[in-house]
C-alpha cells in the first residue's frame, strides 16, 4: 500500500515539474477597463458606442478575444433581467493584439431595435475578454453592461387639437360660404 502511495506521489510530482501547463493556467498580466458601462435611456432603434481598454501588463504581445456572457440571475443587479440578444452587441474587432507593456482599445456598439417592445427596459450582461492561450485554463476577466431604454410614449390625448382643427374648417366654411353668397347677391 505504501508503495502505490509513492508512486502516485512521484506522478503528480513528474507532471507538475514536467508538465505545469497542465497544472496552471497561463499566467497572463491584463487589465481591462472600465469594469462598468451604464447605458442610461437608449430609445429603440437607436445604437450607441463605448470603448473598451485593454491594458497587456505582461512583457510579451498576446491576442486577446471579446464575448458577450449571460450572468446567472443570482449575479445580476436588481432590478435587471437577461439581455434578450447577444447579437444586438458588436464589437470592432472580434479579437485584438495588444503588445507587450502598452494598452489598445476596442469599440462596443449596442443597437436596440426598433420595437416598443423593447422600451422601458432594464437589462444586464457581461462582456468577456480574455488572452488566448494554449493552456487547459484561462483567465477571462468580465466587464458589466447595465443597459436601460426610454420608456414607451405614452398616447396623449390629441382632443383638443382635433377639435380645434374641426372648428377651423367649420369656420372657414362658413366664412367662404357667406363671402361668396354675398359676392353673388352684389351681381
Amino acid at each position: 500500500m505504501v508503495g502505490h502511495i509513492k508512486l502516485a506521489g512521484l506522478i503528480a510530482i513528474f507532471l507538475v515539474v514536467f508538465f505545469p501547463s497542465l497544472t496552471l493556467a497561463q499566467d497572463v498580466n491584463f487589465g481591462v477597463s472600465p469594469a462598468e458601462v451604464r447605458i442610461n435611456d437608449l430609445p429603440p432603434g437607436e445604437a450607441t458606442e463605448f470603448e473598451l481598454t485593454i491594458r497587456n501588463k505582461d512583457e510579451i504581445a498576446h491576442v486577446f478575444t471579446f464575448t458577450t456572457f449571460q450572468p446567472p440571475e443570482e449575479e445580476r443587479r436588481e432590478g435587471r433581467t437577461e439581455f434578450p440578444d447577444d447579437s444586438w452587441i458588436s464589437f470592432s474587432s472580434p479579437e485584438i493584439e495588444v503588445p507587450a507593456n502598452s494598452a489598445a482599445n476596442v469599440t462596443v456598439t449596442v443597437t436596440i431595435p426598433q420595437e416598443q417592445k423593447w422600451a422601458g427596459e432594464h437589462w444586464e450582461t457581461w462582456l468577456g475578454v480574455a488572452a488566448e492561450s494554449s493552456d487547459l485554463l484561462a483567465v477571462r476577466l468580465y466587464v458589466r453592461l447595465l443597459v436601460s431604454t426610454t420608456p414607451a410614449a405614452e398616447a396623449r390625448s390629441n382632443a383638443g387639437l382635433v377639435a380645434g382643427i374641426i372648428a377651423g374648417i367649420v369656420l372657414l366654411g362658413c366664412g367662404s360660404y357667406y363671402y361668396f353668397r354675398r359676392k353673388t347677391k352684389s351681381e
